[in-house]
């Protein structure tokens, strides 16, 4: 059975699941590019159709793999380190996306197993996704308090998570241990609300379908007067790339 790190085809290095159903993001080691594959025979319900050119058709274990093109997405990490900062109505559109990811997952009782900015991938038409992976070193500022004082990761864990993730957004730096409501404070709504997913006290968070109700009433509305990231649940799997 395919896993993360599996070589398929002589070629394509898995790295982690790519949204829903069986497709997985992974590495073209022979061009050096990002591409997802999904099994030829998959449940058609579970995955969309592909959107773009089929690359290359490869056989693994009895198992025909179609490769397709992925976004050309880059991690928040990335962005942050050549922008610094991201524009608080940015931010409040990714934080949005992203919690309504997480929150269908909450609602199937799923936990990713790493909330921080180097798991969040950012395609250029604003399409954001979370990859999978475990959480990598020196990521420890992005848990929640009562994570780092030995508790068990739950629910309101991950709010912290993605409020920790969106802070650093907003301001160039993870939230710094109790002075964290202070520090790079504006008062913007965008702000405010991101620190209410910050709250020391794991009961006084907003549930994560809360926080994607939260972030999207002070994203900036579209034409429509519907917000950019909107109410409706949004599917992590978009399989174009570079």
């Amino acid at each position: 059975m395919a896993h993360e790190g599996t070589l398929i085809g002589e070629r394509y290095r898995l790295l982690g699941p790519a949204g829903h159903g069986r497709a997985w993001r992974a590495r073209d080691e022979r061009l050096d590019r990002l591409v997802a594959l999904r099994p030829l025979f998959d449940e058609p319900a579970a995955i969309p159709a592909p959107r773009t050119p089929v690359c290359d058709v490869v056989d693994e274990d009895s198992t025909t793999y179609l490769v397709l093109e992925y976004p050309a997405s880059r991690t928040l990490t990335e962005l942050l380190e050549e922008h610094g900062v991201l524009p608080p109505e940015q931010v409040a559109r990714l934080g949005a996306r992203l919690a309504s990811v997480l929150a269908a997952a909450h609602d199937d009782g799923v936990l990713h197993p790493a909330v921080e900015p180097d798991r969040v991938l950012l395609a250029p038409d604003g399409h954001a996704e979370l990859a999978a992976g475990a959480r990598p070193p020196g990521t420890e500022a992005y848990l929640a308090p009562e994570v780092t004082d030995g508790g068990f990761p739950d629910f309101p864990a991950e709010v912290f998570s993605l409020g920790a993730t969106l802070y650093a957004a907003l301001t160039g730096r993870p939230p710094a241990g109790s002075a964290f409501a202070g520090s790079g404070s504006t008062g913007s709504p965008v702000t405010e609300a991101v620190l209410r997913l910050l709250h020391p006290d794991p009961a006084a968070r907003p549930t994560m379908a809360a926080a994607e109700h939260l972030l999207s009433s002070v994203a900036p509305r579209r034409p429509g007067g519907l917000p950019d990231g909107g109410a409706s649940r949004i599917a992590a799997g978009d399989y174009r790339c570079v």
